[in-house]
């Protein structure tokens, strides 16, 4: 091979490495990572996802005693993360003097995929009715829609996007009318909003609050959390130079979220269940927090997959209990029957978790390569 050869084919080669890169970097990550963007709390996104595809694939947990002490700890601040993250990373300088331009674009990205997945939702109810027992008319799944809450005991996961959109323009409010004063004029907000949201909670009871303004209430509360958190720290990672003082804090926020929660019981926000006490719940979902962007400060080199499922973490959130229904139907395959699966329901949730997980991610994939779906599950027309 002559030395012209070599040249050549050395160049062809670097030109297929490069090509591949670019094409790897640009369909794993959805597009690359702008400079703007901080790995920890993409990474605390991923933790965060993968604890709420972890809870869900849990539920139901049967008689299993263990099993329920570890969906208990999850809840306590799987959800609290993301309205924390939410507060954590709003940038008052920039949005607070065109709060119409900011619920337009949130509104964009948390309710087009809201009202259009419960429409499919609705519409698929409609052949289903007469086959299958889906418990619900569909004037009844309707009427949920407009109610905006329910029904008891067969509420939609899609609860946690108006919430968060809501709660996030209550707290841009309060971020716009109190920016000039103390920060800890906010505070007392923080003690006042749970109590209300266990009020009106109260004044529904037995039935579900409409549009879920107690959950708006606590989901704004966190906002302020997080708020108050980069006041205090800005958006530095959170190691504080010494493993000795961060094991030591790691430790004792990891025993107040056990017995925070384990006291507290279970936090199902979807039927209006912040456990015993909403205070109780504001102490486990921010210590969990608090331990979720530890951990993910502690990569000393970004985990490009963590941060993958917290850039998609809505994507994944809105697909992944679709996925569940294969463990049933893998069983039924297997020759087992659907009563035998549901009296044994509580030990098929790895299957459900593995399902749900991984299928998610594959899926991920189609919408970041979809126009329309991308418009569905993000809000957003990507070309």
């Amino acid at each position: 091979m002559t030395e012209k050869e070599s040249v050549k084919k050395l160049t062809k080669g670097i030109r297929h490495y490069v090509k591949y890169e670019s094409r790897w970097s640009c369909f794993v990550l959805t597009e690359p990572v702008s400079s703007n963007r901080l790995e920890w709390i993409d990474i605390a996104r991923g933790i965060g996802i993968f604890a709420v595809v972890l809870v869900h694939s849990m539920i139901p947990m049967g008689e299993d005693v263990y099993l329920e002490s570890v969906v208990v700890l999850l809840a306590g601040f799987a959800i609290a993360l993301f309205f924390i993250l939410a507060g954590v990373t709003y940038n008052g300088d920039k949005h607070r003097d065109n709060l119409k331009e900011y619920a337009i674009s949130r509104g964009r990205q948390l309710l087009i995929p809201y009202f259009v997945l419960y429409i499919i939702m609705m519409v698929l109810f409609i052949p289903l009715a007469g086959s299958v027992d889906t418990y619900l008319t569909p004037g009844e799944v309707f009427f949920w829609f407009l109610y905006g809450a329910g029904p008891p005991g067969q509420a939609t996961y899609l609860w946690f996007l108006p919430v968060l959109f809501f709660g996030l323009l209550l707290f841009t409010v309060i971020e716009a009318a109190t920016h000039n004063i103390d920060s800890r004029m906010r505070w007392p907000l923080i003690v006042l909003f749970p109590v209300l949201a266990f009020w009106i909670t109260d004044v529904f009871s037995p039935i579900l609050v409409p549009w879920r303004l107690n959950s708006i209430l606590l989901a704004t509360t966190f906002c302020i959390v997080g708020q108050e958190m980069t006041r205090y720290r800005g958006l530095k990672s959170w190691r504080t130079g010494s493993r000795i003082r961060d094991g030591g804090i790691f430790l004792i926020l990891s025993l107040v979220l056990f017995i925070a929660s384990q006291y507290n019981g279970l936090a199902n926000l979807v039927e209006d269940s912040f456990g015993t006490n909403a205070w109780l719940y504001l102490i486990t979902g921010t210590s969990g927090t608090i331990l979720v962007f530890m951990l993910s400060s502690l990569f000393k080199s970004p985990s490009k997959r963590m941060e993958f499922l917290g850039v998609n973490s809505q994507i994944i959130y809105e697909i992944h209990p679709v996925f569940f229904y294969l463990a049933p139907a893998t069983m039924v395959l297997l020759g087992w029957s659907l009563a035998e699966y549901d009296a044994l329901i509580s030990m098929f949730w790895p299957m459900r978790f593995v399902f749900g997980f991984v299928l998610s991610i594959a899926f991920v994939f189609l919408v970041l390569r979809n126009r329309v779906l991308s418009l569905i599950f993000t809000g957003k027309n990507k070309k």
